[in-house]
C-alpha cells in the first residue's frame, strides 16, 4: 500500500511539473531554460489555493439557507490584481539569483536570464539557427563516422521534439488575450462584510490583497522546491 501511494504521488507530481506554470520555474531554476516562448503582457489567471477554499467556504455560508440555485464562482485575479508572464519569468530569476538551486552535487547552480521569444513564427526560427541546424550538421557527422555518435543525436533529437512539443502544448496559454469576469465572486466577497464580519479577514479571497511578489518570492517558489520537486 505504501508503495503504491509513493509511486501515486511521485506520478502526480510528474504530471504537474510538466503542464504547469511551476514547470517553468523549476527549470528556470535548473538553468535549463535559456528561453521562454510567450507573450510577455499575457494575463495569467492565478490565484492561491488557500483563497479558493475560503471562497467555497464563504458560498456555503451564505446560500446554506436558501432555496437551490445555480451560484457560479470564478475566484480569479486576472481582472482585479493581473499577474503577467513576464512577472513570472523576472520574479523566478530574481529568486533562484538570490536562492540558487542546489544540485545533486550539493552545487549552486548559477542561471542567466535567457531570453523571451514573443511569437511562434519567432520561435521556429529560433529554433531552426539555434538548434536544428547543428542537429542536421551532427547527423551528417554521425553517418560520416558510421553512427558513432547514434546515442549523442538520438538524444539532441529527442530534446529538440519535447521542447517543440510544450511550445505547442503552452502555446493557447502564453499568448491567451483574455481575462475573466468575476462579478459574481466579488459581490459575495461584498456579501462577507455583512454576515462574516469576524470571520472577514480569515476568509479572505479579495485578489487585490495579494503582493505577486512577496507572494511568489517568499510562498509559492519555496513551496514548490520544498514539496513538489523531492
Amino acid at each position: 500500500m505504501d508503495r503504491v501511494s509513493h509511486v501515486e504521488l511521485t506520478t502526480i507530481k510528474f504530471i504537474y511539473l510538466h503542464i504547469t506554470i511551476d514547470s517553468v520555474i523549476y527549470r528556470i531554476g535548473q538553468g535549463k531554460l535559456k528561453f521562454f516562448l510567450g507573450n510577455p503582457n499575457t494575463i495569467l489567471d492565478a490565484i492561491p489555493a488557500d483563497m479558493v477554499i475560503n471562497c467555497v467556504i464563504t458560498a456555503i455560508f451564505i446560500h446554506s439557507n436558501q432555496a437551490p440555485k445555480n451560484f457560479i464562482y470564478h475566484v480569479s485575479s486576472s481582472l482585479r490584481n493581473p499577474l503577467k508572464l513576464s512577472d513570472v519569468w523576472n520574479i523566478s530569476h530574481h529568486y533562484f539569483m538570490k536562492t540558487p538551486y542546489i544540485n545533486q552535487n550539493g552545487k549552486p547552480i548559477v542561471i542567466s536570464k535567457g531570453i523571451v521569444v514573443n511569437s511562434f513564427v519567432a520561435f521556429n526560427i529560433y529554433m531552426i539557427v539555434r538548434y536544428v541546424l547543428l542537429l542536421m550538421v551532427l547527423n551528417l557527422v554521425n553517418k560520416i563516422c558510421r553512427h558513432s555518435f547514434q546515442d549523442v543525436y538520438e538524444k539532441k533529437s529527442r530534446n529538440i521534439s519535447m521542447m517543440e512539443r510544450l511550445a505547442k502544448l503552452y502555446r493557447p496559454f502564453v499568448f491567451f488575450k483574455s481575462v475573466f469576469d468575476d462579478t459574481n465572486t466579488e459581490i459575495l466577497r461584498m456579501a462577507t462584510k455583512d454576515h462574516l464580519k469576524a470571520e472577514n479577514e480569515a476568509l479572505n479571497f479579495d485578489p487585490t490583497s495579494i503582493d505577486w511578489t512577496d507572494y511568489m518570492m517568499n510562498t509559492h517558489i519555496p513551496g514548490l522546491l520544498k514539496y513538489q520537486t523531492k
